[in-house]
């Protein structure tokens, strides 16, 4: 299996902030070993919504650095996505578990307690 991770919200502020350079290393580490990154596009809209104009320039690059992909949320998606919530509203957290599921790579994550509630079988990478 080839390195790769999913990235959660909190692994995406890392990577923008610089808060504790993990999520940077782990990227880079994933891109430079021939893996991948996936961005679910629900976790970069929460990023962006909250993020100042250098951030948000921060995970531009990012997500037009090749390898990395970013997820869309399409209507083919909803079904299974609601199915993982099981009446949740948090279509994030949805959507970060299906591109888990689907890539088979660990959630890079610091609420990995959370998102093993909607799927215990899921590969977690803590932030510190």
């Amino acid at each position: 299996m080839l390195p790769g991770r999913v990235l959660d919200v909190s692994a995406l502020i890392d990577i923008a902030v610089a808060k504790t350079k993990y999520a940077r290393a782990v990227t880079a580490t994933c891109l430079s070993s021939g893996g991948g990154i996936c961005v679910p596009a629900t976790a970069l809209a929460a990023v962006y919504s909250i993020a100042p104009l250098s951030t948000q320039v921060e995970l531009f690059e990012l997500v037009s650095t090749p390898g990395v992909k970013v997820d869309d949320f399409t209507s083919g998606k909803v079904g299974d996505i609601a199915e993982i919530l099981d009446g949740s509203r948090d279509v994030t957290a949805g959507h970060v578990i299906w591109c888990a599921r689907n890539t088979r790579w660990p959630i890079l994550t610091d609420r990995g307690e959370q998102l093993a509630v909607y799927d215990p079988h899921v590969m977690i990478d803590s932030l510190p």
